[in-house]
C-alpha cells in the first residue's frame, strides 16, 4: 500500500488507557458512532495491537498490530471511521476509504469500490455482534457514498478471517503481495445491495 505521511503529534482529550476487558458475560449497551476529533488514537492503537496480536504470534506482522498512534491517526483521517464504545472504552473500530487511485491493488483503484481498513474488535467482544454492526456501518457508508462494491484484504494464511468474510457475503477476487509486507494477502469484494440496512446507534449485547 502507499505509505501514509506522518502527522505531527496532537494533544487529545483524556480517555481511559486501553485495558483488555474481561470476557463479556453480562448484558452491555454498545454505542456506535463516527470517530470524533477528540477520540484517542493511542486507545485505538492499543485496541488494534491487542486485536491483531494473534496474527503477530502466527508470524504475520500486520501493520495494524504494530503501528504507532501517529500512523493509526493518519489512517483514520484518510477515510470515514467509526468506533464502538462500551461506556467510554473503545472496543471496536473500522475505517472506510474511497477508491484509492494510487493503490497497487487494482481492486482498490476501481472507482466503483470502497475499501475497509483498520477493522478490529476487542477479543472479549468478538462473537457478540460488535464486528457485524461495524461492518454494516462501513457498508452503509460506502453505499451512501455511491459505491457499488466494498473490498478489503486479509493475510492469506488467516483462513479463519477468510471464512468470516465469505460468510458475510464477500468473495475472493485476487491474491496480492503488497510492498513492504512479508506475506501475501487475499483481496475480497462484496456487492452492496439496495437493502443494505443502517445498524442502530446503540444495541444490547
Amino acid at each position: 500500500m502507499v505509505p501514509i505521511p506522518m502527522k505531527p503529534k496532537t494533544r487529545f482529550a483524556a480517555q481511559r488507557p486501553y485495558k483488555p476487558p474481561e470476557p463479556v458475560t453480562t448484558p452491555r449497551i454498545i454505542v456506535y458512532r463516527p470517530w470524533h476529533a477528540g477520540d484517542s488514537p493511542e486507545a485505538v492503537t492499543e485496541l488494534l495491537h491487542h486485536s491483531f496480536s494473534h496474527l503477530v504470534r502466527m508470524g504475520i506482522p500486520c501493520a495494524s498490530g504494530l503501528q504507532p498512534p501517529e500512523q493509526t491517526l493518519a489512517r483514520i483521517q484518510q477515510g470515514t471511521s467509526f468506533v464502538a464504545l462500551d461506556a467510554d472504552r473503545i472496543v471496536g473500530t473500522i475505517s472506510v476509504y474511497a477508491a484509492e487511485q494510487s493503490s497497487e491493488c487494482p481492486v482498490y483503484r476501481d472507482n466503483t469500490v470502497a475499501s475497509i481498513h483498520q477493522f478490529a474488535v476487542d477479543p472479549a467482544y468478538q462473537g457478540t455482534g460488535v464486528g457485524d454492526a461495524l461492518l454494516r456501518m462501513a457498508e452503509c457508508q460506502a453505499k451512501q457514498d455511491g459505491f457499488k462494491f466494498i473490498a478489503l484484504d486479509t493475510p492469506g494464511r488467516a483462513k479463519h478471517l477468510h471464512r468470516y468474510y465469505v460468510h458475510k457475503g464477500f468473495e475472493v477476487v485476487s491474491m496480492l503481495r503488497f510492498k513492504g509486507r512479508q506475506y501475501a494477502s487475499v483481496v475480497l469484494r462484496k456487492v452492496l445491495s439496495d437493502d443494505t440496512g443502517v445498524p442502530p446507534a446503540l444495541a444490547w449485547i
